[in-house]
């Protein structure tokens, strides 16, 4: 008895892949601008920082790890979530999360409300304005400060050596 041969079924959203690689394209620039603002900041208060891009299960991510003194501190996970490949749909949408040094999620959502909603691909060039990626920039970098108690001055830390 022969099986019967089974179709392989057409994806229902056969584009979704090269409209979600133009969309990461064209929101290069956006995604840049944060990037550099965070790295200014920490820069700014004596961290060295780490940056890697790449795609990631979840989409494009752009990592920053946070070195100081001791070692790494945290890494800033933004990423260009690819909503196919986490089984929403074709819709793109920004995370940005806080991962310890162990790459344990720490804090997520983080700007969210600036940045979180799903965005089509012709829309990329309004998808993130100046504005809403300043807010994202001083959430998280607020929100890694508290969270990995950065905000302890120097001073204070020599003192309790003794």
């Amino acid at each position: 008895m022969a099986s019967p041969q089974h179709t392989p079924e057409a994806p229902k959203h056969a584009l979704w892949d090269l409209k979600f690689t133009k969309l990461a394209q064209d929101l290069q620039p956006q995604l840049n601008a944060l990037r550099l603002e965070l790295l200014r900041r920490y820069k700014a208060i004596g961290l060295a920082i780490d940056t890697n891009v790449r795609q990631t299960p979840r989409g494009l991510s752009t990592l920053l790890a946070l070195v100081g003194q001791r070692g790494l501190i945290c890494i800033v996970d933004i990423t260009l979530i690819d909503g196919m490949a986490v089984g929403h749909g074709p819709l793109a949408s920004l995370d940005i999360r806080l991962l310890d040094a162990c790459g344990d999620v720490a804090a997520e959502g983080i700007g969210r409300s600036a940045l979180g909603q799903a965005f089509c691909a012709n829309l990329a060039a309004q998808a993130l304005s100046a504005e809403q990626l300043d807010r994202a920039a001083t959430a998280v970098y607020v929100a890694s400060l508290a969270h990995f108690d950065l905000l302890r001055p120097a001073s204070a830390n020599a003192g309790n050596a003794h």
